[in-house]
């Protein structure tokens, strides 16, 4: 159960526990939250302390962030399917897998450079859901970290970076012996 002030992930978005208080349409208890970024109160989210469809998770931790990293050069990409990327990107997001942030922004950024390889512009559904992962993933980060957004997106390119390029030399190194 969280507390008032508790931090926590609603299906993609950040949001802190403003308060409780029974549904009066089914008696039913309930978290009032409002998403981090937007703490002014504008939007405020009624969701069931239940959580029978499961959209509540906990934020994140360094621990949980830095075996992320580890395994994202591991994480698939999509197949290149012109035709249907936006149904599967929206059926990632849908989802409340942090992986499948990392799945979203490999597959677009790949598919855009490639673009951008061949001249062209880069696909404005891909460019749409790069964006959004990042956003989720790395607004999640900063939270988690006390970083700015901007800080949890250096910091997670430099280690994933740094992650990709140990793993290449431990694959090196087995191909040699």
């Amino acid at each position: 159960m969280y507390k008032i002030n508790d931090v926590l992930v609603y299906k993609r978005d950040v949001c802190k526990v403003v308060g409780k208080q029974k549904s009066p349409i089914n008696g039913e208890m309930c978290y009032i939250l409002v998403p981090f970024y937007q703490a002014d109160g504008s939007i405020r989210m009624q969701v069931p302390v239940s959580n029978k469809a499961g959209n509540i998770r906990d934020i994140l931790t360094k621990k949980e962030i830095d075996k992320l990293i580890k395994e994202t050069p591991d994480i698939a990409s999509l197949p290149s399917k012109p035709a249907n990327m936006k149904s599967q990107y929206t059926a990632l997001l849908k989802g409340n897998e942090i992986t499948d942030l990392i799945c979203i922004m490999k597959t677009s950024y790949g598919r855009n450079k490639v673009r951008q390889d061949q001249n062209k512009k880069v696909a404005s559904v891909d460019d749409e859901y790069l964006k959004k992962a990042e956003k989720y993933l790395f607004e999640e980060m900063a939270v988690s970290l006390g970083k700015s957004v901007e800080d949890a997106k250096k910091y997670f390119e430099k280690a994933v970076a740094k992650a990709a390029t140990t793993k290449s030399k431990k694959t090196t190194t087995k191909k040699k012996k």
